[in-house]
């Protein structure tokens, strides 16, 4: 049976700033917000007894707190939130009751946690960093790069040819790196990063090239390997170039470092030709000097 192994403890190496917020910012609003509506409907009354009162926006203020040992931290709140709110309002009547009453109160709680989690998403990362025989970078940033979440990238042209792409992210909402490479994997399968990440490299290569012309055909979506003593994910695509039929121009891999404190590195290698992988699997020569450099 598999056993997923958790993620080495070295890779602490997310800006304080970020963390900081992830987990202080939306634990603050949520307290203060709270305090101020109970303070102005019962002065002179202990804070305690709203939290007895409405065990709901306890358990949010108390899991925000938590937030660090929760895998997919806001994204799993929420859907427990949600799925454990049906149950009891189906349950109990008096929950049903209770709801009606003080639906407005809590919907807002949710939506003030989800709205600075939102806003810290945009927290900086670190600096993407190479291997020291890949020399300098060739671009420190990526035009296409959206402002939301936080990310930085650099891209290295080597001497044989390779394309090697660094990128940092920032996932919104989550400080604990369990699940989190799989699920930003999925985010990312649902837009069109990859491919964008693949035409700004085509372009260091020939620019008399359309970069439309190619297109990426998955091999497989995802596939754990060990990379020293890191079990990392790493996905595999296939390079389609589309000039008088579609045919293989190259292969690119990607694999996916979570970090604690909600950031994701990524390391995609590109390389033209056919199996340019072969004898070299999940691109993991360039791995390790990559996470030699990024202890």
């Amino acid at each position: 049976m598999f056993i997923h192994r958790w993620p080495h403890s070295r890779s602490v190496t997310m800006p304080l700033l970020g963390s900081a917020l992830v987990w202080l910012a939306p634990m603050g609003v949520l307290l203060a917000w709270s305090f101020g509506q109970w303070r102005e409907k019962h002065p002179g009354v202990p804070f305690t007894d709203h939290l007895r009162a409405d065990p709901h926006i306890c358990a949010l203020i108390i899991l925000q707190i938590c937030l660090w040992f929760i895998p997919l931290g806001l994204w799993l709140i929420l859907l427990g939130f949600t799925l454990t709110s049906l149950i009891l309002a189906g349950l109990h009547p008096e929950q049903r009751i209770e709801w009606r009453q003080r639906s407005a109160p809590r919907a807002l709680a949710l939506v003030m946690l989800l709205a600075v989690h939102m806003l810290t998403a945009l927290a900086p990362v670190s600096e993407p960093n190479g291997a020291g025989n890949w020399g300098e970078p060739l671009l420190t940033e990526s035009q296409d790069a959206p402002a939301w979440p936080a990310s930085e990238q650099h891209t290295w042209l080597l001497t044989d040819g390779t394309i090697v792409v660094v990128t940092h992210i920032r996932a919104p909402g989550v400080v604990n790196p369990l699940w989190l490479d799989s699920s930003v994997r999925a985010w990312v399968a649902g837009t069109d990063t990859e491919e964008k990440r693949l035409q700004q490299s085509v372009a260091l290569m020939d620019d008399w090239i359309s970069p439309d012309a190619f297109r990426l055909e998955p091999v497989h979506t995802g596939v754990r390997m060990d990379y020293g003593d890191e079990r990392l994910l790493f996905t595999h695509n296939e390079i389609m170039f589309d000039f008088f039929g579609e045919r293989s121009s190259g292969e690119m891999i990607t694999v996916w470092r979570p970090l604690w404190g909600g950031e994701v590195q990524l390391l995609t290698v590109i390389r033209a030709g056919s199996n340019p992988f072969l004898g070299n699997p999940g691109a993991q020569t360039y791995a390790l000097d990559w996470l030699a450099a990024n202890p």
